[in-house]
């Protein structure tokens, strides 16, 4: 009886000894990793009720992915926010950048349309303003011409992309706007009789932005200015051209019946 007492009580020992281990034994945190990084920007880019997203805050937690998990997935997805919360912030020329520089880092990555076409939408956000008729003769059409290229390489390049329809839409919008410039320019080059520029002017609409709507004004005004500087035979080679790339053209129309 003794000793089965004594092997109870040992029983009872080893079990209490367990239960206490267990009770005392460190609870392993879950280690922070890329997609938990991901996940808390994300979180932080909804903002709060009052105050909208602290976009600093964002790009401070999305750099922790790409500084220490550059070759996780989630790294071109980090490099790609970033860029987004300029163009939310209304940072367009830092969006531009920093959509630039993913397209360079992930040349392969399934996202280059969007990032391409973002790129765009931010050359073209920073000048809009400008995408109207008669823009100053001396304005900087940098962003409107990069807007152009980036928005012409999804539609020529990614035609399935959900971004294709888009990227044409505003390339057409890009182009028109550069012809009516070039037009505007030459018209102020007439004016001051330098016709050798407008003449440049004229036949870059023609050459480089035939789709822009404007192409047709372009050659009238270019048959125009060698009709001015007496060249009747290049102003009979532009009549010609006008006549057979715009038959429709109501340009046609406005020449003198002898000049037809």
């Amino acid at each position: 009886m003794k000793r089965l007492l004594t092997t109870s009580a040992c029983v009872v020992f080893m079990v209490s000894a367990f239960i206490s281990s267990c009770a005392t034994a460190p609870v392993k945190k879950e280690q922070p990793g890329p997609q938990m990084y991901y996940d808390k920007a994300m979180e932080e880019l909804k903002g709060g009720w009052i105050f909208g997203p602290d976009y600093t805050q964002v790009r401070q937690t999305l750099t922790i992915i790409i500084d220490n998990y550059p070759y996780s997935t989630y790294a071109p997805l980090a490099q790609l926010r970033i860029a987004d919360t300029f163009y939310k912030e209304g940072r367009y020329l830092e969006s531009a950048e920093a959509y630039d520089h993913f397209v360079k880092l992930y040349p392969n990555d399934k996202n280059l349309p969007y990032a391409v076409y973002r790129e765009g939408r931010s050359f073209l956000e920073n000048q809009k303003s400008w995408l109207t008729r008669e823009i100053p003769y001396d304005t900087d059409l940098t962003g409107i011409y990069n807007a152009f290229d980036e928005f012409k390489y999804v539609s020529d390049n990614f035609p399935s992309s959900p971004y294709a329809v888009k990227a044409h839409t505003y390339a057409i919008q890009c182009e028109k706007a550069i012809a009516e410039h070039n037009i505007y320019v030459a018209d102020f080059y007439m004016s001051h009789d330098h016709y050798e520029a407008a003449i440049g002017r004229l036949k870059t609409v023609y050459d480089k932005y035939p789709n822009s709507g404007v192409a047709d004004r372009a050659l009238y005004k270019l048959a125009l200015v060698y009709r001015q500087i007496n060249s009747p035979d290049a102003y009979r080679q532009t009549v010609d051209q006008l006549k057979q790339s715009y038959p429709d053209s109501t340009y046609i129309g406005k020449l003198a019946p002898a000049e037809k």
